[in-house]
């Protein structure tokens, strides 16, 4: 990647701050910004830009949510989700902490350098549009900065010659990063940050992990529909749902962690499956005895309903219940209405379809999902597959067992597969509803 000069810096920034004009020594604010009911700044230096970009083209760039340089770094760190911290802890009041031994490293956690913010916005800009979209409506969010700036910020921003740039970027962008520094040169900077992450989870009781991308920056997340609500009033239900069915749904949409969403969304399918697959095997054997060719003159075809009979018993016997991923195509191909579902996961996020068909997660067997084919037993059948895949990764982590998902870890591919079945379970309820 080509280095960052001062026009491409400029129009990075102008994706979270409203610059009106810059000279050679000021960027000039279009829109003044409050650190407190006494103080407001409506320009920045340039000389503390330059000094960043010429840093941040300094290092290797942006590797996916980490920037190294060589003794030096700098990674984005996400709280997890299910993490709930001890009363009144907040993480930037975490004091600077250094080792005293050989190894002389130094660390701090808070806001991110100007450096790493021109890195991380260069990125998001030559981005996706829609996830570009969805980093600046959290980011304008945040603009009222008299709600992140603790006194001891602003104390600090309000002597003459402080970073000012930094401060406010570092406040604007919902970003958290660990710092290191180094004595020596090192390639394990890494495991070193998750031992420091480690070591505040058992002294703080709040869980990070090191990013390994920008995707929950510009993810739209959860399915939002404000789209639908801004339209139109919310008319009145006109079917009543399963209580069952709603619980869990009710809890994947409250849910936080993609794991507990996806697995509560499959929940809602997984009530249907004995149902299903006793029914269609009611089927099997009706169409077997309604066939033109059969006789119950004949032993052989008796023989043969006893064989399909005896053979599905044994199946359900053997693992322990129906036969899963057929009862899931079952309920697949009973509720779920494909061109419905293609179009809602199109106006959720418009590169889904496009990365089912040529991609599925790490942490699965290698199943794709052509929801443009025109053949939907086809289509059902694959996404059965991955979805089942999918479920079978989360609830099963043997050690040895590949491939396995790894909490945290997986946790930005996992949320890409949350529409998918969340929209079939949509359908699921739908269509088992009772008009009112």
């Amino acid at each position: 990647m080509t280095e960052i000069d001062f026009e491409e810096a400029m129009n990075c920034l102008k994706l979270v701050l409203a610059i009106d004009a810059w000279t050679e020594s000021q960027v000039i604010l279009q829109r003044p910004i409050n650190l407190d009911t006494a103080h407001r700044i409506d320009r920045l230096e340039v000389a503390e830009i330059r000094s960043a970009m010429e840093r941040a083209n300094a290092a290797r760039g942006l590797q996916g949510a980490e920037v190294n340089w060589g003794t030096s770094f700098e990674v984005m760190v996400v709280r997890n989700a299910t993490s709930i911290a001890r009363m009144g802890f907040s993480i930037r009041a975490v004091e600077e902490t250094s080792s005293f031994d050989e190894n002389g490293l130094k660390f701090s956690i808070g806001d991110p350098s100007l450096e790493f913010s021109l890195s991380v916005l260069r990125e998001i800009k030559e981005g996706n549009q829609a996830r570009r979209a969805n980093f600046l409506r959290t980011s304008r969010n945040r603009r009222d900065l008299q709600i992140y700036l603790s006194p001891d910020n602003v104390k600090e921003m309000i002597k003459p010659g402080a970073p000012l740039a930094r401060g406010i970027v570092g406040a604007i962008l919902p970003i958290i990063t660990l710092k290191i520094e180094s004595a020596k040169p090192r390639s394990d900077f890494r495991e070193i940050s998750e031992a420091f992450l480690f070591q505040l989870a058992y002294n703080f009781d709040v869980s990070y992990r090191v990013a390994d991308n920008l995707e929950h920056l510009v993810s739209s997340g959860r399915v939002r529909r404000r789209g639908r609500a801004a339209d139109a009033a919310m008319d009145a239900p006109r079917m009543t749902y399963k209580s069952d069915l709603v619980h869990h749904y009710q809890l994947a949409v409250s849910a936080d962690s993609p794991m507990l969403q996806y697995l509560s969304y499959y929940h809602i399918a997984e009530h249907f499956f004995e149902r299903v697959f006793n029914d269609d095997f009611v089927e099997q054997v009706r169409r077997k005895i309604a066939d033109p060719a059969f006789s119950l003159k004949r032993a052989k075809d008796i023989q043969g309903v006893i064989k399909l009979i005896s053979s599905t018993q044994r199946k359900v016997r053997d693992e322990g219940g129906v036969d899963e991923q057929r009862a899931l195509n079952l309920v697949l191909e009973k509720y779920v209405d494909l061109p419905r579902l293609a179009s809602e996961l199109h106006a959720h996020d418009s590169d889904l379809l496009d990365y089912y068909k040529k991609q599925s997660p790490s942490f699965s067997e290698n199943v794709t999902v052509d929801l443009a084919n025109e053949r939907e037993s086809e289509v059902k059948s694959a996404l059965a597959k991955r979805i089942y895949q999918t479920r079978n990764s989360l609830v099963h982590a043997k050690d040895g067992a590949r491939p396995r998902y790894f909490p945290f870890v997986n946790d930005a591919e996992l949320a890409r597969e949350v529409p998918l079945l969340r929209f079939c379970a949509e359908h699921i309820i739908i269509e088992n509803g009772k008009v009112i």
